[in-house]
């Protein structure tokens, strides 16, 4: 259940958009009040933890849930200054506001957007 970010579908009705490259999540970011980010690899047993998490977490938050693949886009994770995986980030009106370093409840990540 995922869709390209630069599509601007409604991330509403749940599941995570997969980052297809750094313009899609460039406009993401910029054209969205609130995004929470995960940055993953298929490889990270974690990472599979926190899957379901922000499934289950995108289908009642108002902003949509990215998922950047940092094997495939290992220059906006080093951007980011991602070093451990899974890391959770909330961007607000362009800036990262709070970031979640391993496997993170969706309460934390829901109250980080409130």
């Amino acid at each position: 259940m995922s869709s390209d970010a630069a599509s601007g579908d409604d991330a509403s009705v749940g599941g995570i958009i997969d980052v297809e490259s750094t313009e899609s999540f460039n406009e993401a970011i910029a054209e969205n009040d609130q995004v929470v980010v995960d940055y993953f690899a298929d490889w990270c047993v974690p990472c599979k933890q926190q899957t379901p998490i922000l499934e289950e977490l995108s289908g009642t938050i108002d902003a949509p849930v990215l998922g950047v693949d940092t094997d495939e886009h290992n220059g906006l994770a080093a951007e980011a200054g991602v070093r451990s995986i899974p890391t959770v980030a909330v961007y607000r009106d362009g800036e990262e506001v709070e970031r979640f370093v391993g496997v993170t409840g969706a309460d934390k990540i829901r109250a980080a957007l409130e």
